[in-house]
């Protein structure tokens, strides 16, 4: 009886010990507050679902990323698809996951939940977060055509649902940014001196007109002064404008006018009131629609109003936000 006691005695003393040892362990480990990653995605419609697409990041010396799978069903991303990924934290020797879910910073992706996964403890940290919808995601633009017709084509872009063009002329932009909903923009009009002329076009997303793609520049057309007459010519809306003392009229070659209404002049579109004299710096209303003509009479388009925060499209209609 008394060698067991001692034998008792022993293994309760080694069972103290080593779970004072634990103890001290687990009071010496370090709690982990908060988690920034960085993700990024490349992945098209159409596409394989793969995880040789994403890439999950860290800059902490604390945690690394363990592993991270796709939780969409199927086989292939299609347009309707929100991305879901669900990324395993693993803590680095010493530390442990201890925080709330706005203690997750995500760049590139976007929350949804943060637990402990099943059967593992506070050392593992499962992230799930969504990606950037598909059908947000776009193409880049590869090439832009430009010919000496001063017509500019490009190849659709996945996702886009516009286009900004800019002619550059030398080294300065000319007729300012212009948006269109097709791959070409016929530019001759502006193409009106002799001079080295190129182009620059990027999409911009069909879900968010704030999302724009990257410039791409075309090859370079040079232009002499007959071709720059040529364009004039071209472009050149038959009449005259003339100037009394109340303001600015334009006299069609019949000798008439017009009255409360747009008139095309020069591939730019003017506002007569009901004398038929044209408006300038103001809000114009016609079609249930609310246009702003500028200092010189033509209708803005694709930009916000001088002064402030009013934008119109690219038909020159006021976009209400």
């Amino acid at each position: 009886m008394k060698k067991w006691k001692r034998i008792s005695g022993l293994l309760l003393t080694a069972a103290l010990t080593a779970a004072m040892a634990f103890s001290a362990t687990a009071e010496s480990r370090k709690k982990i507050t908060s988690v920034s990653l960085k993700i990024t995605s490349d992945m098209e419609i159409g596409d394989d679902m793969d995880t040789s697409q994403i890439e999950v990041e860290t800059s902490s010396e604390k945690y690394h990323v363990d592993s991270y799978d796709i939780m969409n069903s199927g086989f292939y991303w299609t347009e309707e698809d929100v991305p879901q990924i669900q990324v395993y934290l693993a803590a680095e020797d010493g530390y442990y996951f201890s925080l709330m879910s706005s203690d997750v910073h995500l760049d590139g992706a976007t929350y949804v939940t943060a637990t402990k996964p099943s059967g593992m403890d506070s050392t593992m940290l499962k992230i799930t977060m969504d990606l950037p919808s598909m059908a947000s995601r776009m193409s880049e633009l590869e090439t832009v055509h430009f010919g000496a017709d001063g017509i500019a084509s490009w190849e659709p872009v996945q996702g886009a649902g516009k286009y900004e063009v800019r002619l550059v002329r030398n080294s300065t932009i000319v007729g300012g940014t212009q948006t269109v909903d097709s791959t070409s923009a016929d530019l001759g009009y502006l193409m009106t001196k002799a001079a080295s002329y190129t182009v620059r076009v990027r999409p911009v997303s069909r879900v968010d007109w704030e999302s724009k793609g990257k410039w791409t520049d075309s090859g370079a057309v040079y232009v002499d002064s007959a071709a720059a007459e040529a364009f004039r010519q071209a472009n050149r809306t038959p009449g005259e404008w003339i100037q009394d003392q109340t303001g600015w009229w334009f006299r069609n070659p019949d000798g008439s006018y017009t009255v409360s209404g747009w008139q095309l002049i020069n591939e730019e579109w003017y506002w007569f009131n009901e004398a038929g004299y044209m408006m300038a710096d103001a809000w114009v209303e016609s079609g249930g629609q609310y246009y702003y003509v500028g200092s010189d009479g033509a209708m803005l388009k694709s930009t916000f109003v001088p002064g402030t925060q009013y934008y119109v499209d690219s038909s020159g209609a006021w976009v209400k936000q």
